[in-house]
């Protein structure tokens, strides 16, 4: 019982028990030995919750758009990235879940961030004014500009709050989790380049009409959201979109302006729930024209 209340607190017992303070200086000293460009993308794991397996995929593709893994010696930003998550593994910063699926090449899908680990990321991110996560019990005195915001599930969705805390016009991030509010997406985020609201609870089609003033957005995923049915015209605005996943959702058909999309390199698209073959018929068919589209307006275009 004793060893269950240290893990609890352990975030209180770290900042306040002399006793433990040699753990949190050798912890500390693990992410000072990181290189420069390691630095970024291992705080940006404190976005994502603890005791969640992070997608793979999901993560290089964000650090892929953020500019932190870029292209460089005939490689690609995103084996940039993957040698990133392999240098963080082989550093026992990270490890691969044993919860998630494993990838068609062998590879383990999804990582985990140990809890002591992401302790020492979640303080020096803080301190950066790099990620701000807001759960219940947040200060919300906030102080400098925030870079990447992520809502928790443990936070009261309070509109008012939301609003008057953040200085929403530098924002370059906003991931939610669990319970998704209108309220989330404002016109003062300018400079948002990514929004996330993969396996967020209850929005719905007509939710997205917002999504086309973000027009510096470069990522977007609606995985596993539902209740998504199609997205809305205004998606051509974005022309700087790379990536835009919408697996597992209602969606069979996407709109004639993402032919727009010249930036546009990742579509992650290929499940359509229920068994109407009607429906599976046609959203092979618009798989298929995706890949000619891509070709027709010079990108290439993964489309899984």
């Amino acid at each position: 019982m004793e060893w269950r209340s240290l893990n609890k607190h352990i975030s209180a017992e770290l900042e306040m028990n002399p006793e433990l303070g040699m753990i949190k200086t050798v912890l500390t000293t693990s992410y000072d030995g990181l290189p420069y460009p390691l630095k970024f993308p291992f705080l940006y794991l404190s976005i994502f919750p603890a005791n969640n397996g992070i997608r793979w995929k999901r993560l290089v593709r964000r650090w892929v758009v953020e500019g932190y893994s870029r292209g460089i010696h005939n490689k690609t930003a995103e084996e940039i990235g993957e040698s990133y998550i392999t240098d963080l593994i082989n550093r026992s910063m990270v490890r691969p879940s044993s919860k998630g699926t494993t990838h068609r090449s062998g590879r383990v899908g999804f990582l985990e961030v140990h809890d002591l680990i992401r302790e020492v990321g979640t303080s020096k991110s803080t301190e950066e004014n790099l990620v701000f996560t807001l759960e219940e019990g947040s200060n919300l005195d906030i102080q400098g500009k925030i870079r990447h915001l992520a809502v928790s599930s443990s936070w009261t969705r309070d509109k008012n709050a939301f609003e008057i805390a953040f200085d929403l016009s530098h924002l370059r991030s906003l991931t939610i989790f669990a319970e998704y509010k209108p309220f989330f997406i404002s016109d003062k985020m300018r400079l948002l380049r990514v929004l996330d609201l993969e396996d967020t609870n209850d929005l719905t089609s007509h939710q997205l009409h917002q999504i086309g003033k973000l027009r510096h957005l470069n990522y977007l995923s609606l995985r596993r959201c539902y209740k998504i049915l199609r997205l809305p015209n205004s998606l051509g605005n974005l022309r700087h979109l790379q990536t835009l996943d919408v697996r597992d959702t209602g969606i069979i058909n996407l709109p004639r302006s993402i032919t727009k999309l010249q930036k546009l390199q990742y579509v992650r698209v290929g499940y359509v729930p229920g068994d109407d073959h009607k429906q599976r018929e046609e959203f092979q068919d618009n798989t298929f024209a995706m890949r000619k589209c891509s070709f027709s307006v010079g990108n290439v275009i993964d489309v899984d």
